[in-house]
C-alpha cells in the first residue's frame, strides 16, 4: 500500500478499477432486488449517497490542505538551501589558510551532493541514505575547520560564518524532514473505504444501467486523488520540485565563481 502511494499512475488505475467495479456491483445489487422500483426506499439510498458523496469531498479537501502547504514549502526550502550555501561560500573567504582553501573546496563537493539530493526519492531508501550519510560527512569536516579557527580569531566575520554555516546544516535538515512528511497512509485508507462505499451505494441507486454514471464519478474521484498523491510524492509522478536555484548554484561553482 506504501508503494502504491509513491505512483501517482498506479493509484490513478487502481482507483479506477475499483471504484467502477463497485458501482457495477452495487448496480446489479440494485437489478437483482429491484429496491428502486419502491419510491421511499430509493429516495433514502440516494440521501444516503449524497451524504457519501460530502463526506468524500471533505475528506479530500481535507487532503489537499495538509498536501499543498507542504509543495509550496518543499519549494522554498529548495531556495533558502541554495541562498544558505552560497551566503557560506562568501564569507568562507575570510578564513585564514589553509581553512580557507580546505573549506571552499568541501563547499564545492557539498553543492554537487545537495543537487543530488533532489534526484533522490523515497523509493531509492538506500540512495537517500548514501546522500545523507555523505551531506552529514560534509558538514562534520566544515565544522572541523570551522572549529580550528575559532581560537586564533573572535571577529565579527568569523561569527558571521559560523552563523551562515549554522544555517546551511539547519536548512538542509528541514529538507529532509519535509521529504519524509507525508499523508499517512491510514488517511489514504479512510479516503479509498469511503469512495468505494460512495460508488457502490451510487451504482445502487441506478434504475437502469448507464456507463457514463457507472465511470464517470470513479475517474474523476481517481484522478483528484492521483494529482493529490503526485503533490505529496516530490521525487515521483509528473508534478516536481523546480531546482532551478541549486541547479543555478551548481553551474555558478562549476564555472568557478561563489
Amino acid at each position: 500500500m506504501i508503494t502504491l502511494f509513491r505512483e501517482p499512475w498506479l493509484v490513478f488505475i487502481f482507483l479506477v478499477l475499483l471504484l467502477s467495479g463497485a458501482a457495477a456491483v452495487g448496480y446489479r445489487f440494485a437489478a437483482a432486488t429491484r429496491i428502486n422500483d419502491i419510491g421511499h426506499l430509493h429516495e433514502q439510498i440516494t440521501g444516503l449517497r449524497d451524504g457519501l458523496f460530502v463526506l468524500e469531498a471533505l475528506l479530500i479537501g481535507f487532503t489537499i490542505a495538509m498536501v499543498l502547504p507542504r509543495f509550496d514549502h518543499r519549494q522554498d526550502l529548495v531556495v533558502a538551501e541554495a541562498s544558505a550555501i552560497r551566503t557560506t561560500m562568501l564569507r568562507a573567504d575570510v578564513l585564514p589558510e589553509p581553512q580557507r582553501g580546505k573549506t571552499l573546496e568541501l563547499l564545492r563537493e557539498y553543492v554537487g551532493i545537495r543537487k543530488d539530493f533532489a534526484n533522490v526519492g523515497l523509493i531509492t531508501p538506500a540512495a537517500l541514505a548514501r546522500n545523507t550519510d555523505r551531506t552529514t560527512a560534509l558538514q562534520d569536516q566544515l565544522w572541523e575547520q570551522a572549529a580550528a579557527v575559532i581560537p586564533k580569531s573572535q571577529s565579527a566575520l568569523i561569527s558571521s560564518y559560523i552563523g551562515s554555516l549554522n544555517e546551511m546544516i539547519s536548512v538542509s535538515e528541514r529538507r529532509l524532514a519535509y521529504l519524509e512528511h507525508r499523508v499517512p497512509i491510514e488517511v489514504w485508507i479512510i479516503i479509498i473505504i469511503v469512495a468505494a462505499f460512495q460508488s457502490f451505494v451510487a451504482g445502487y441507486t441506478l434504475k437502469q444501467r448507464l456507463w457514463l454514471s457507472l465511470v464517470i464519478t470513479p475517474v474523476v474521484v481517481a484522478l483528484v486523488v492521483a494529482v493529490i498523491v503526485d503533490l505529496d510524492s516530490p521525487r515521483t509522478g509528473f508534478i516536481r520540485i523546480e531546482q532551478s536555484s541549486m541547479e543555478r548554484l551548481s553551474s555558478r561553482v562549476a564555472g568557478g565563481q561563489p
